[in-house]
């Protein structure tokens, strides 16, 4: 929660603001009970009133009303306004800034959609209604003490019942509305399964089974919904019956009261108002409490899984990144887990300008030197150095200035061809076509509707997979990269297609490290070095030639087109 009160705490001023409002709404409610004594006294002789001053009096009672209740409405909103923009801007930057990611898409769109929704309703909401209520009951109070003594004490008395009662079950409450936000993540996340994989879905004729699924997490995470809704009316059902109980015992002593003598009919009218003023603000002020206390869990899990994640202390240095002879691994080993090495005494050098190769069986540790290389991963054993310089000491800004990377899911922008290629940074004319033109996208650009103006993007302009890996290096040619990276770039590209892109990607003016399962020969030859890996270690390096006479680990996977771990030790024991 420590978050979202630093940012309630940052706008003292509208808290002022509303706190001023809030106390003449409150003090013009309760001054509406003695409106009505005035009225009902008149009306029985006891108070000497003309009709006309009676009817200026509720006039000016209304418009005092009506103007307080718009601007404290309007003070509100604004104060809501102003901290969930800096809530929601912490969590994004908290996501965007944090070097791992806890969470998946689908779960930071609930967070900031649902989860901050619910902050809002639950708890900023019910923060300026409980300071509305108490001030209420403050004021109602006062006024009621005004009127009789004994009366007062015997609400004062009565009057924690409402609030008491519905705090037995909050623990009840917070741990069934925590189980209903999990479900209702579960069934986001199963409908951004159906729209991802739809085509999967079609092409293997499984509709009915992911219906079933989808219909399940939906009746699951509405059930859950419905057990803490249902429960939060009981609840709220003993806070009314509560504040009925409590009603009946002061209306029937005011009754006495007035038989006795001691207090007008207007008093008792007034008495009676000004009760609705002290119950109701208690039996809702334990709502409230109890929404607040309900969405702790969500903000903790927000402060936890994204907030925290993303002030991480992680290596970051301030020196200028210049890249001019080469880069260095030296004992580089790392572990996700601290058990099982992901890498294990990598020990690499890639001149400046010269092209590089991994090769691999899966989840042998490609990726993840790659990741080692962006400086995504900074806790390892061992060093990186690039011209002598450890890669951490490099400030990132400048650091990524001068090093991209090309995947194989090339994510688009739902915006313009020359947005999705500039990645919104300022570019030149002459450095965007001299980059249509090395990374072969003129065609492209030709073929489109608008040519570089042209929406593309999910539910716009669809894009080939080629395609989108030409606009991947297109981005690496205007950001000028220096030390390109490439993971898979190809592998879901047709032969002729990867080829095409590869030596595209060879031909660039910049120091190449890829990682490919593609054995070719036209492209590997012109590698300057290749490095072959197994179970996170470099166990073989040359060129292409070099590596077919040794007749090793390599030579039976380029030779046998193996890629499986079991096929390749089998090959082994028969070497």
């Amino acid at each position: 929660m420590e978050t979202i009160k630093k940012y309630i705490l940052k706008y003292k001023l509208l808290i002022l603001i509303n706190a001023i409002l809030i106390i003449f709404v409150s003090a013009l409610k309760a001054l509406q009970a003695i409106l009505f004594k005035i009225i009902v006294d008149t009306s029985v002789g006891n108070l000497n009133y003309s009709i006309s001053t009676l009817i200026w009096y509720s006039v000016g009672f209304l418009i005092a009303v009506f103007t307080a209740e718009t601007l404290s409405k309007a003070a509100s909103a604004a104060f809501n306004k102003k901290v969930l923009i800096d809530y929601k801007q912490s969590i994004i930057e908290s996501f965007i800034n944090s070097r791992r990611r806890k969470i998946t898409s689908s779960e930071l769109i609930s967070l900031l959609s649902n989860d901050v929704r619910m902050i809002e309703t639950n708890y900023l909401t019910s923060l300026i209604n409980i300071m509305e209520d108490v001030l209420l009951f403050i004021v109602s109070l006062y006024l009621i003490l005004r009127i009789n003594v004994y009366l007062t004490i015997v609400i004062f008395i009565f009057g924690w019942v409402p609030v008491i009662v519905p705090q037995l079950f909050t623990k009840i409450n917070q741990e069934l509305k925590g189980q209903y936000l999990k479900k209702l993540e579960r069934f986001t996340n199963r409908i951004k399964e159906m729209a991802q994989g739809f085509e999967v879905i079609k092409a293997f004729n499984i509709e009915n089974k992911i219906l079933n699924m989808a219909s399940k997490d939906n009746k699951d995470a509405e059930m859950a919904g419905y057990k803490s809704d249902a429960f939060q009316g009981f609840q709220g059902a003993l806070s009314i019956v509560s504040g009925f109980a409590m009603f009946f015992v002061n209306i029937l002593v005011a009754t006495y009261l007035v038989l006795r003598g001691y207090i007008t009919v207007g008093s008792m009218i007034a008495a009676v108002q000004l009760m609705n003023y002290i119950v109701n603000p208690l039996i809702s002020a334990s709502v409230y409490a109890t929404k607040i206390k309900s969405v702790e869990k969500i903000a903790d899990k927000i402060q936890k899984e994204i907030i925290e994640v993303g002030k991480e202390e992680v290596s970051q240095g301030d020196k200028s990144f210049e890249f001019r002879n080469s880069i260095e691994i030296k004992n580089l080993t790392f572990s996700y887990d601290g058990k099982r090495n992901a890498l294990s005494n990598i020990n690499i050098k890639l001149d400046k300008g010269k092209k590089y190769t991994l090769v691999g069986e899966s989840g042998c540790g490609k990726t993840t030197l790659l990741r080692v290389l962006l400086n995504h991963i900074t806790d390892y054993e061992g060093q990186v150095l690039i011209d002598g310089v450890d890669i951490r000491e490099f400030d990132p800004a400048s650091y990524y200035r001068k090093v991209s990377i090309i995947q194989q899911d090339v994510f688009m922008f739902g915006d313009t061809l020359k947005n999705n290629i500039c990645l919104y940074s300022e570019c030149s004319e002459e450095e965007l076509n001299e980059a249509l033109k090395q990374s072969g996208l003129i065609q492209v650009v030709e073929k489109l509707p608008k040519g570089l103006d042209t929406i593309v993007g999910e539910g716009e302009v669809e894009l080939s997979g080629g395609e989108r890996q030409r606009i991947a290096i297109a981005r690496a040619l205007i950001k000028k990269a220096e030390i390109l990276l490439i993971d898979e770039a190809t592998a879901a590209l047709d032969k002729v297609t990867a080829s095409d892109i590869e030596r595209t990607l060879i031909n660039l003016d910049a120091t190449v490290l890829a990682v490919t399962h593609k054995l070719d020969p036209e492209i590997l030859k012109r590698y300057d070095e290749i490095f072959v890996m197994r179970d996170g270690e470099i166990i073989e390096r040359g060129t292409l030639d070099e590596l077919l006479e040794k007749r090793g680990y390599f030579y039976y996977m380029y030779n046998y087109g193996i890629d499986e771990k079991e096929e390749i030790e089998t090959v082994e024991e028969t070497v």
